[in-house]
């Protein structure tokens, strides 16, 4: 009922009344506790409650939540940030995602859309609405499922690192996209490369623990092109800490999205694939090379699970030289069958 100073004696009387009358009419106080409860929370607005979802959820699970914090606050919360949670429908979620598929960007209205999944989910789970109107949207409406397998072999290769030469974007984001190649780092790792992080002298680039997705450091052997890349990129910003620097802001690196936008407006006649399959694409060629696996797991950065991974602590630096200096010797023979093929 509450507590006294904060509810008076009569209040106290009042509530006391309310319950016997529910159970003269056959309501349990145990129901009668459980409505008042949902009564109380029906009115925690969008905006307070993706707050303690962010706290308590996705903080918990998620190193860096900020694309799904900047999601909510660009994208639902100017729309519905101030709705109580329990009144929002069906609907109103579903505008919010189809503005996103409107302006051209699918995946990013998927992901909207599976975040308010699963912060209803947990609204539910804290009894603050009974229901979960974003369950009610289907994925398969707002976009094809991204393809985790998407490997372009060498003629698709060819045809790419052509119109990367010829596309109309800036340079320094088709050496962004070549370093991926060359390197097989992730996307993430680029963005957030700093310069002190290299020695272009001795070829090599310290990836730092806190830049990587497994948390484990790692020295990548540079290849001749590689380091002729880097070079470039130093020229165009040589007071930058980051290396793939924003335009205006030498020590903030690139948006995540930045590097997806210049691979769109490349003009390819190949089947859709994205800025992570050019690692995998890497990758599987390498394997179809028949180099070793594990110098290729290694240079993937990915750590080995159970006994194996305990004990195998190699780095493969030499080895991983060769076979990214030969990958990258292979690349330039790619790029001149494919501009052999546009002549």
């Amino acid at each position: 009922m509450g507590c006294w100073p904060s509810v008076s004696l009569a209040d106290a009387r009042e509530q006391h009344s309310a319950l016997l009358r529910g159970i003269a009419d056959g309501k349990s106080p145990a129901d009668q506790r459980r409505a008042a409860k949902q009564i109380s929370v029906n009115g925690i607005t969008v905006e307070v409650f993706a707050q303690k979802w962010l706290k308590e959820q996705v903080a918990r699970v998620r190193k860096k939540p900020d694309t799904v914090r900047r999601y909510l606050e660009r994208d639902v919360l100017p729309e519905i940030g101030k709705k109580p949670l329990a009144c929002v429908e069906k609907k109103e979620l579903r505008e919010i995602i189809f503005a996103k598929i409107a302006d051209g960007h699918e995946q990013a209205a998927l992901a909207i859309r599976n975040l308010l999944k699963r912060m209803w989910d947990y609204a539910v789970e804290c009894e603050v609405t009974e229901t979960n109107p974003a369950a009610a949207i289907k994925a398969k409406f707002i976009a094809p499922i991204a393809s985790r397998s998407r490997a372009l072999n060498e003629r698709e290769l060819g045809a790419f690192l052509q119109a990367l030469d010829m596309a109309r974007i800036r340079d320094e984001m088709k050496d962004a996209l070549m370093l991926i190649l060359l390197t097989l780092v992730r996307k993430s790792e680029l963005r957030l490369a700093r310069w002190r992080e290299f020695d272009l002298d001795r070829a090599e680039w310290a990836l730092p623990m806190e830049h990587s997705k497994m948390e484990t450091p790692l020295v990548i052997p540079l290849s001749r092109q590689a380091v002729t890349l880097l070079l470039r990129q130093r020229e165009r910003h040589p007071n930058a800490s980051i290396v793939f620097p924003m335009r205006d802001a030498v020590d903030t690196p690139i948006a995540p999205s930045t590097l997806n936008r210049a691979l769109a407006r490349i003009p390819l006649k190949i089947d859709h694939f994205t800025v992570h399959d050019l690692r995998r694409s890497a990758a599987t060629n390498l394997a179809e090379h028949e180099y070793n696996e594990a110098w290729i797991e290694k240079a993937l950065n990915h750590n080995k699970k159970g006994v194996a991974g305990i004990y195998n602590r190699a780095q493969y630096a030499t080895q991983r030289r060769t076979m990214l200096q030969s990958w990258a010797d292979r690349l330039d023979s790619l790029a001149q069958t494919g501009a052999n093929q546009q002549r």
